[in-house]
């Protein structure tokens, strides 16, 4: 994978900073809520352009605690119907982690990250190979333990319910 970087610091709350969860509320109540809806309204809080300035591809960095606060989804949700390729940071809350996987989005966890890279950055991540490359900043490259092949498996299927859903589908009706 590879685009620019978005960094940004501080707490980056699943209900408030990512994505308000009283939007999502008011969303479900006309309808169906979808990723893209979700992406048209991802970090606004944070800043307010950055649904118009993240491009397909892009990577979120940030600091400590990445996905801080309830078990909602729908802030991965966001950030994938952003067209965020994948979350890159310090560390995550286990539940935002989670929630990501099963959604089709990489999180990974990487220690220094946020010293290693500047918004507009262009990096490259190889899931498999456990590495990022800033190509900003030349030879300067992260490494990181690659996925395991069962969640690149769920992720190269755009999440587990991608996944699972041909196997629902062909046990119908037994």
């Amino acid at each position: 994978m590879r685009g620019n970087a978005w960094k940004f610091s501080g707490i980056l709350d699943v209900d408030w900073e990512i994505c308000s969860y009283l939007l999502v509320r008011q969303l479900a109540d006309k309808g169906p809520v979808t990723e893209e809806m979700l992406g048209e309204h991802c970090l606004v809080n944070v800043d307010p352009d950055f649904p118009k300035k993240v491009r397909k591809g892009d990577f979120v960095v940030a600091g400590p605690n990445m996905g801080y606060g309830h078990d909602h989804d729908h802030a991965s949700m966001a950030l994938k119907g952003a067209g965020v390729a994948a979350v890159l940071c310090e560390n995550s809350a286990p539940y935002f982690l989670r929630n990501s996987i099963d959604h089709g989005l990489p999180v990974i966890e990487l220690p220094g990250i946020m010293a290693a890279v500047d918004t507009g950055d262009d990096l490259e991540v190889d899931l498999r190979a456990g590495k990022v490359v800033n190509h900003s900043r030349p030879g300067h490259e992260l490494t990181f333990t690659p996925l395991p092949d069962f969640l690149l498996d769920v992720l190269d299927a755009g999440g587990i319910y991608p996944m699972l859903k041909p196997r629902y589908e062909g046990s119908a009706g037994r």
